[in-house]
């Protein structure tokens, strides 16, 4: 294989390892599965939710996610659109991708929401991790039950 076809390959590779990473934080927060959860953060990542609300370190951002675990009876992430800039060779790209939440309240209400994630992804011992998460141009939408059927 030449060098064109190897950059190509790790092109393509790193592009569905970061695009998994988006997946597996849903799946990880919704499903209340820390180990899954946890899998997809660097070591020393940052999870900006707010202007003024940053987690920092695996360690609190578990706790973040515990919270939010505690407050909703059920909650439920989409992500789409995402958009990579990856640089061939280098150990660090970012992406965007926007995220539709629906999560249901305590009282059984529910609030449906979305934004956008803004991410840096960042290569250690050999796997991508989300080094920074930032939650942007959030909107919410409040309604009372919900009767689907």
């Amino acid at each position: 294989m030449d060098a064109d076809a190897r950059a190509a390959l790790d092109l393509l590779l790193t592009e569905r390892d970061i695009t998994r990473l988006v997946h597996e934080y849903c799946h990880g927060i919704d499903k209340r599965d820390e180990a899954r959860f946890l899998a997809v953060w660097s070591e020393d990542a940052v999870w900006q939710v707010g202007a003024d609300t940053v987690f920092r370190g695996q360690e609190g951002i578990l706790a973040a996610a515990q919270q939010q675990w505690d407050t909703f009876r059920q909650m439920h992430h989409w992500s789409a659109n995402l958009v990579l800039s990856v640089d061939p060779g280098e150990d660090r790209a970012t992406g965007e991708s926007d995220v539709d939440i629906t999560v249901e309240m305590g009282d059984g209400s529910w609030v449906r929401g979305g934004g956008a994630y803004r991410d840096t992804y960042v290569r250690e011992h050999g796997r991508w991790a989300i080094g920074r998460r930032e939650s942007v141009g959030h909107f919410h939408l409040y309604g009372e039950s919900a009767d689907i059927r």
